[in-house]
Protein backbone atom coordinates (compact mmCIF):
# COMPACT_ATOMS: atom_id res chain seq x y z
CA UNK A 1 0.00 0.00 0.00
CA UNK A 2 0.90 3.38 -0.98
CA UNK A 3 0.30 6.76 0.63
CA UNK A 4 -1.42 8.69 -2.45
CA UNK A 5 -3.31 11.41 -1.15
CA UNK A 6 -3.28 14.14 1.39
CA UNK A 7 -6.11 12.39 3.07
CA UNK A 8 -3.50 9.26 3.48
CA UNK A 9 -0.90 11.42 4.21
CA UNK A 10 -2.72 13.58 7.38
CA UNK A 11 -4.11 10.30 8.44
CA UNK A 12 -0.56 8.71 8.85
CA UNK A 13 0.83 11.55 10.22
CA UNK A 14 -2.04 11.82 12.61
CA UNK A 15 -1.23 7.69 13.68
CA UNK A 16 2.32 7.96 13.48
CA UNK A 17 2.48 11.19 15.83
CA UNK A 18 0.63 9.38 18.20
CA UNK A 19 2.79 6.67 18.27
CA UNK A 20 5.92 8.76 19.14
CA UNK A 21 3.80 10.35 21.65
CA UNK A 22 3.51 6.70 23.35
CA UNK A 23 7.29 5.93 22.38
CA UNK A 24 8.24 8.99 24.43
CA UNK A 25 6.00 8.91 27.34
CA UNK A 26 7.17 4.72 27.37
CA UNK A 27 10.76 5.33 27.16
CA UNK A 28 10.98 8.79 29.01
CA UNK A 29 12.98 10.25 26.79
CA UNK A 30 13.59 13.99 24.98
CA UNK A 31 11.80 14.80 21.62
CA UNK A 32 15.49 16.17 20.67
CA UNK A 33 16.83 12.74 21.31
CA UNK A 34 14.45 10.95 19.21
CA UNK A 35 17.31 10.77 16.22
CA UNK A 36 19.69 8.60 18.82
CA UNK A 37 17.44 6.35 19.55
CA UNK A 38 15.22 6.33 16.35
CA UNK A 39 18.01 6.71 13.44
CA UNK A 40 16.36 7.08 10.14
CA UNK A 41 16.76 4.00 7.78
CA UNK A 42 18.61 1.87 11.15
CA UNK A 43 17.56 -1.08 12.31
CA UNK A 44 15.43 0.73 15.40
CA UNK A 45 14.14 2.94 13.14
CA UNK A 46 12.80 -0.28 10.73
CA UNK A 47 11.98 -1.79 13.74
CA UNK A 48 9.38 0.67 15.17
CA UNK A 49 8.01 0.75 11.54
CA UNK A 50 7.36 -3.37 11.32
CA UNK A 51 6.22 -3.27 14.91
CA UNK A 52 3.77 -0.74 14.43
CA UNK A 53 2.72 -2.40 11.03
CA UNK A 54 3.95 0.43 8.95
CA UNK A 55 6.73 -1.44 6.98
CA UNK A 56 4.57 -2.09 3.87
CA UNK A 57 3.44 1.23 4.14
CA UNK A 58 5.26 3.28 1.13
CA UNK A 59 5.78 6.53 2.70
CA UNK A 60 5.46 5.94 6.21
CA UNK A 61 9.47 5.64 6.72
CA UNK A 62 9.37 9.33 5.26
CA UNK A 63 6.51 10.64 7.58
CA UNK A 64 8.48 9.21 10.60
CA UNK A 65 11.39 10.68 9.30
CA UNK A 66 9.81 14.09 9.42
CA UNK A 67 8.05 13.95 12.71
CA UNK A 68 11.12 13.10 14.50
CA UNK A 69 12.70 16.44 12.80
CA UNK A 70 9.94 18.51 13.58
CA UNK A 71 9.83 17.00 17.35
CA UNK A 72 13.33 18.43 17.40
CA UNK A 73 12.91 21.25 16.08
CA UNK A 74 10.16 21.77 18.48
CA UNK A 75 12.41 21.26 21.67
CA UNK A 76 15.33 23.29 20.10
CA UNK A 77 13.14 25.59 19.32
CA UNK A 78 11.44 26.17 22.27
CA UNK A 79 7.82 25.30 21.06
CA UNK A 80 6.25 23.17 23.92
CA UNK A 81 3.94 23.90 26.73
CA UNK A 82 5.06 25.18 29.64
CA UNK A 83 3.44 21.52 31.07
CA UNK A 84 5.79 19.44 28.61
CA UNK A 85 8.92 21.75 29.69
CA UNK A 86 8.09 20.64 33.12
CA UNK A 87 7.56 16.87 32.57
CA UNK A 88 10.75 16.80 30.08
CA UNK A 89 13.14 19.05 33.06
CA UNK A 90 11.82 16.09 35.76
CA UNK A 91 14.14 13.22 36.62
CA UNK A 92 12.08 10.71 34.67
CA UNK A 93 13.54 12.02 31.33
CA UNK A 94 16.93 12.77 32.73
CA UNK A 95 19.71 9.50 33.60
CA UNK A 96 20.74 9.89 37.05
CA UNK A 97 23.29 7.05 37.46
CA UNK A 98 26.06 5.41 35.22
CA UNK A 99 23.56 1.96 35.52
CA UNK A 100 20.73 3.75 33.42
CA UNK A 101 22.79 4.83 30.69
CA UNK A 102 22.75 0.97 30.23
CA UNK A 103 18.93 0.68 29.82
CA UNK A 104 17.88 4.53 29.00
CA UNK A 105 16.19 3.91 25.43
CA UNK A 106 17.18 0.01 24.91
CA UNK A 107 14.65 -2.12 24.33
CA UNK A 108 14.02 -5.75 25.07
CA UNK A 109 16.54 -8.11 23.96
CA UNK A 110 15.14 -10.44 20.64
CA UNK A 111 15.83 -13.79 19.52
CA UNK A 112 18.59 -12.18 17.16
CA UNK A 113 20.69 -11.90 20.18
CA UNK A 114 20.36 -15.75 21.46
CA UNK A 115 21.35 -16.83 18.11
CA UNK A 116 24.86 -14.83 17.93
CA UNK A 117 25.25 -16.02 21.36
CA UNK A 118 24.67 -19.73 20.33
CA UNK A 119 27.33 -19.24 17.32
CA UNK A 120 29.85 -17.22 19.46
CA UNK A 121 30.00 -19.65 22.13
CA UNK A 122 29.61 -22.85 19.82
CA UNK A 123 26.46 -23.60 22.04
CA UNK A 124 22.67 -24.26 21.66
CA UNK A 125 19.64 -22.14 21.76
CA UNK A 126 18.86 -24.48 24.30
CA UNK A 127 21.25 -23.61 26.59
CA UNK A 128 20.99 -19.71 26.87
CA UNK A 129 18.51 -18.78 29.67
CA UNK A 130 17.28 -14.79 29.35
CA UNK A 131 17.91 -13.93 32.89
CA UNK A 132 16.42 -10.30 32.29
CA UNK A 133 15.32 -9.30 28.66
CA UNK A 134 15.35 -5.29 29.09
CA UNK A 135 18.90 -5.46 30.14
CA UNK A 136 20.03 -7.63 27.65
CA UNK A 137 21.39 -10.28 30.48
CA UNK A 138 21.45 -14.29 29.85
CA UNK A 139 23.24 -16.89 31.45
CA UNK A 140 24.18 -19.93 29.24
CA UNK A 141 26.33 -22.92 29.88
CA UNK A 142 29.10 -23.92 27.20
CA UNK A 143 30.92 -27.30 26.12
CA UNK A 144 32.97 -27.43 28.72
CA UNK A 145 29.90 -27.07 31.22
CA UNK A 146 30.81 -23.77 32.59
CA UNK A 147 28.47 -21.48 33.15
CA UNK A 148 28.60 -17.91 31.92
CA UNK A 149 26.48 -14.35 32.65
CA UNK A 150 26.19 -12.56 29.47
CA UNK A 151 25.24 -8.94 28.35
CA UNK A 152 24.80 -8.57 24.94
CA UNK A 153 24.27 -5.21 22.59
CA UNK A 154 23.42 -4.47 18.88
CA UNK A 155 25.98 -1.68 17.08
CA UNK A 156 22.74 0.83 17.45
CA UNK A 157 22.17 -0.56 21.24
CA UNK A 158 26.23 0.72 21.78
CA UNK A 159 25.80 4.19 20.41
CA UNK A 160 22.85 5.03 22.24
CA UNK A 161 24.69 3.63 25.68
CA UNK A 162 27.39 5.99 24.31
CA UNK A 163 25.46 9.08 23.75
CA UNK A 164 23.69 8.36 27.24
CA UNK A 165 26.66 8.65 28.78
CA UNK A 166 28.01 11.50 27.80
CA UNK A 167 24.59 13.06 28.26
CA UNK A 168 25.03 12.36 32.12
CA UNK A 169 28.63 13.03 32.17
CA UNK A 170 27.73 16.65 31.06
CA UNK A 171 24.37 16.35 33.38
CA UNK A 172 27.19 15.63 36.03
CA UNK A 173 29.84 18.60 35.06
CA UNK A 174 27.03 21.38 34.70
CA UNK A 175 26.24 20.96 38.11
CA UNK A 176 29.54 22.02 39.62
CA UNK A 177 31.33 24.80 41.06
CA UNK A 178 34.71 25.91 41.03
CA UNK A 179 35.43 27.80 43.92
CA UNK A 180 38.27 30.61 42.52
CA UNK A 181 39.32 31.96 45.76
CA UNK A 182 37.17 32.57 49.51
CA UNK A 183 33.79 33.84 48.65
CA UNK A 184 34.30 33.72 44.76
CA UNK A 185 32.92 30.78 42.80
CA UNK A 186 31.64 29.97 39.40
CA UNK A 187 29.40 27.32 38.16
CA UNK A 188 30.97 25.08 35.05
CA UNK A 189 27.41 25.38 33.47
CA UNK A 190 28.62 29.34 32.90
CA UNK A 191 31.75 27.76 31.20
CA UNK A 192 31.30 24.92 29.02
CA UNK A 193 28.82 24.56 26.22
CA UNK A 194 27.09 21.07 25.65
CA UNK A 195 27.93 20.66 22.53
CA UNK A 196 31.61 21.35 22.50
CA UNK A 197 31.63 19.02 25.47
CA UNK A 198 29.97 16.38 23.80
CA UNK A 199 31.87 16.31 20.93
CA UNK A 200 34.93 16.68 22.65
CA UNK A 201 33.74 13.66 24.70
CA UNK A 202 32.81 11.55 21.55
CA UNK A 203 36.67 11.79 20.66
CA UNK A 204 37.78 10.97 23.66
CA UNK A 205 35.77 7.76 24.14
CA UNK A 206 36.82 5.18 22.50
CA UNK A 207 35.85 1.56 21.95
CA UNK A 208 38.01 0.65 24.18
CA UNK A 209 37.31 3.22 27.10
CA UNK A 210 33.70 2.51 26.75
CA UNK A 211 34.11 -1.38 26.66
CA UNK A 212 35.75 -0.78 29.58
CA UNK A 213 33.16 2.23 31.09
CA UNK A 214 30.56 -0.60 30.42
CA UNK A 215 32.03 -3.35 31.82
CA UNK A 216 32.78 -1.32 35.21
CA UNK A 217 28.81 -0.07 34.94
CA UNK A 218 27.93 -3.85 35.17
CA UNK A 219 29.93 -4.40 38.00
CA UNK A 220 33.47 -5.70 38.95
CA UNK A 221 32.95 -8.91 37.98
CA UNK A 222 32.25 -8.09 34.44
CA UNK A 223 34.87 -7.74 31.22
CA UNK A 224 34.35 -7.16 27.80
CA UNK A 225 34.93 -10.18 25.91
CA UNK A 226 34.71 -9.45 21.83
CA UNK A 227 32.46 -7.80 19.08
CA UNK A 228 31.44 -10.86 17.17
CA UNK A 229 29.19 -9.76 14.01
CA UNK A 230 26.95 -6.62 15.00
CA UNK A 231 27.31 -7.22 19.00
CA UNK A 232 29.30 -6.35 21.49
CA UNK A 233 29.72 -9.40 24.11
CA UNK A 234 30.31 -8.76 27.77
CA UNK A 235 30.82 -11.64 30.40
CA UNK A 236 31.12 -12.37 33.83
Amino acid sequence: MSINTREDANKYYQIINGLIDDYIDNHKIRPSKLRTYLKPGGQRFNKFLERNKLKDIKGAEIILKDIIEDREHMESDGVITFESFNLLESTEYKISNLKQCLYKGIEKSDIKMEKSLADYFDVNLGSIDVIDSEKHKFRLEDWQNDDWNVVIYSNEEYEIIKHNMIDHFYDEVEKKEIELVEGLSIKLSKLINNEEFSEKLKSELTESKLNSLIAYTLGEDWSFEKKFRDFFIWIC
